[in-house]
């Protein structure tokens, strides 16, 4: 990779502090920073570099998160407006640190935005700010993923930043990819020999390339040899190994693995059950679970097959849930009703809460609700209701949505207006009021609108104005023939306010 991003990543450049983690701040800028204001005291020093540390920090959490939401485009614009208000002098904030930049290249490399991303380390460089262990490993990534590794060993070795356990790791996981996996080996006796210990992130990548070739006995020793060596398995390459039997059809060792969890110190996850899952619906064993697991696990099992629309297969698994002692819980029922109902069998879904030993809460009556209304059975969902408050069982805002929206559909607007003014004893959603506000907008059933902001028990506040308008704009009230609708809406509000 010829880039003058790499090319200036390997000029000597000052050692960062012992950690490279991404949350720290080992970063430092290469010009001294500019001197403070002669009249400010050293409190007031001290209070603004405080104020500047935590604004940095809040920049980069927040490009984070939208980094791990998927939304770099987002990433990229806070990162603007971080380097706009730095630029404003004054009180404008702190100019962008290396961890703000490592966030906004990680995040492009990711997004497999490559030249972004390098162009972002020569801005970094640029900038006067020292790239730190952490932006090594993403430029070792990126190098890895192209299968550049001459590239990434000459960035090492070069670069005069002290390689760290995350850069050992990203080349040994970029070279596992490729079916490299005695140079990755390499790496390991490498580090090993700099006194550099490996961690379970070191290891899980060496596994998950035996287990990809079919050599499941050498990942089940090298996960032996890991728990000698104090660095344990962790759930990540427990999913390793489980995807790999499941795929040999090897489903009495998966058995044995989830039975041996608690003596080996993890814990299966969602991920871990869904593997075991699709693996057995693959070879047509979906209600082996031949070891004894919890109502958490049958949980999670059920919840797979619900999504999957397999209805009889959950109630196999209550029938086998109870024929071992374990007392199913009302997440169980729930999941049981929303396979009932997906599956079209509303009748029985709706004798459940009847069952003795289940207590229907507000989740079970809101999915009964909304297929109710969905499938248009209104006198069944009226019944419901009556049911629901007989029971004690008070309605949410999902209650009150699922109801307004099913009256809508139906062209029940009245009846729609009349659930939103009740649920307004329990306080004013806006949630719930936008979803109201939008279907009798756009049913033009301005009568309705006016009995909202007409009543006694809803004032209006800017959020519910600002609302409003927007609504009738974007639904093309905004004319000259009909702005009339919305002034007379308007009007009524400010009697109201």
């Amino acid at each position: 990779m010829a880039s003058s991003a790499s090319a200036a990543a390997l000029l000597p450049l000052p050692l960062p502090s012992c950690s490279s983690s991404e949350d720290s701040d080992d970063g430092k800028h290469l010009p001294s920073p500019p001197a403070l204001e002669a009249n400010t005291s050293p409190a007031q020093q001290q209070k603004q570099k405080q104020k500047r540390r935590r604004q940095e920090r809040d920049y980069n959490v927040a490009m984070k998160a939208l980094a791990l939401d998927g939304d770099v485009d987002e990433v990229v614009a806070v990162f603007a407006e971080l380097k706009r208000t730095a630029g404003e002098g004054g009180d404008g904030g702190p100019p962008p640190n290396v961890l703000c930049y490592n966030t906004l290249a990680n995040a492009l490399a990711e997004a497999g935005r490559e030249g972004e991303a390098l162009k972002a380390f020569d801005e970094m460089l640029a900038s006067g700010v020292a790239p730190n262990a952490s932006s090594q490993n993403i430029l070792i990534k990126m190098h890895a993923r192209r299968l550049e590794f001459d590239l990434a060993w000459e960035l090492i070795h070069k670069s005069g930043v002290e390689p760290d356990v995350g850069t050992y790791s990203t080349l040994i996981a970029g070279l596992c990819r490729a079916g490299k996996v005695v140079e990755a080996w390499g790496v390991l006796d490498w580090m090993l020999e700099k006194n550099c210990r490996p961690m379970v992130q070191t290891y899980t990548p060496i596994v998950q390339a035996y287990c990809r070739d079919g050599r499941i006995v050498e990942a089940k020793l090298l996960m032996a040899e890991m728990e000698r060596l104090g660095c344990l398995p962790n759930v990540v390459t427990y999913n390793v190994l489980i995807r790999a039997l499941c795929d040999g059809d090897r489903f009495d060792e998966v058995e044995q693995v989830l039975m041996e969890s608690s003596t080996k110190d993890w814990k299966p996850s969602t991920v871990t059950y869904n593997i075991y899952m699709n693996g057995l619906c693959k070879k047509g064993r979906s209600t082996e679970l031949k070891w004894y697991a919890g109502v958490v696990a049958y949980n999670t099992v059920m919840s797979s097959l619900c999504e999957m629309g397999k209805w009889r297969g959950i109630m196999k698994l209550l029938t086998d849930m109870i024929k071992k002692g374990i007392e199913p819980n009302t997440r169980t029922f729930n999941i049981l009703v929303r396979s009932l109902c997906v599956g079209g069998k509303f009748s029985l879904a709706k004798s459940l809460i009847h069952s003795q030993g289940f207590a229907a809460n507000v989740v079970t009556y809101n999915t009964l609700l909304h297929w109710f209304y969905y499938r248009g059975k209104l006198t069944e969902a009226n019944r419901l209701i009556s049911v629901m408050l007989e029971n004690n069982v008070a309605p949410d805002e999902v209650t009150y949505t699922i109801i307004i929206v099913g009256l809508c559909r139906e062209g029940k607007f009245d009846a729609a207006t009349a659930y939103f003014l009740k649920s307004l004893t329990s306080g004013l959603s806006m949630d719930v009021l936008t979803v109201l506000l939008n279907r009798l907008v756009y049913a033009d059933k301005i009568w309705e609108i006016n009995r909202i902001f007409d009543g006694k028990d809803f004032v209006p506040d800017y959020h519910v104005f600002d609302l409003t308008i927007r609504t009738f704009c974007r639904a093309g009230y905004c004319h000259y023939r009909t702005f009339y609708k919305l002034n007379l809406i308007l009007d009524t509000m400010l009697k109201r306010k």
